[in-house]
């Protein structure tokens, strides 16, 4: 009897830690985000250290913290953002960190009832995907343009009469 209660209690704390495991890879698992950099992990900020924001389409934007080179992309639900009417943004979280979890808010006080949006996502974001998410959403233009060549088909082209030359000798 009491073997099987210790197996039970193993195989618990076993469920367990497996749980804890998929949960915490999970966020590299989902991520289906490609900002053509290193692989991105879900990051969490500060409400009190964000200083500005750019809205990059209906329901993307990038935060800006403290410092300015700090930046996450914010996901939100639903995706009604107002590109051009948006004088302030402020968030709600339980704990005053936002990582995406159940409960964060983006709120956009500038009307009588302010808009409440479920930030679904956030990732922090270094130099490089910074920018290959602007050029993603047409906010910069990329650094190099290529030009597609103006033939449909390439064209393959040799000499018939030296295989005829060698025969001959």
């Amino acid at each position: 009897m009491l073997k099987r209660e210790r197996k039970q209690k193993i195989l618990a704390l076993f469920l367990i830690l497996v749980t804890v495991n998929a949960c915490s890879n999970e966020s590299e698992i989902r991520d289906d985000s490609n900002y053509e950099s290193a692989p991105k992990k879900a990051a969490c900020f500060n409400t009190i250290d964000i200083r500005d924001y750019r809205v990059l389409d209906r329901g993307n934007l990038i935060v800006y913290g403290r410092p300015k080179s700090r930046s996450y992309h914010l996901q939100v639900s639903p995706p009604n953002l107002d590109d051009g009417g948006m004088d302030m943004i402020s968030f709600n979280s339980f704990t005053g960190r936002v990582c995406g979890f159940a409960g964060d808010e983006l709120i956009i006080p500038d009307n009588i009832f302010p808009e409440r949006f479920s930030i679904m996502s956030v990732t922090e974001l270094d130099e490089t995907a910074h920018y290959n998410l602007m050029v993603r959403f047409g906010k910069a233009e990329p650094m190099q343009e290529v030009e597609p060549e103006t033939d449909s088909s390439p064209q393959i082209t040799r000499e018939l009469d030296e295989g005829n030359e060698k025969e001959d000798g």
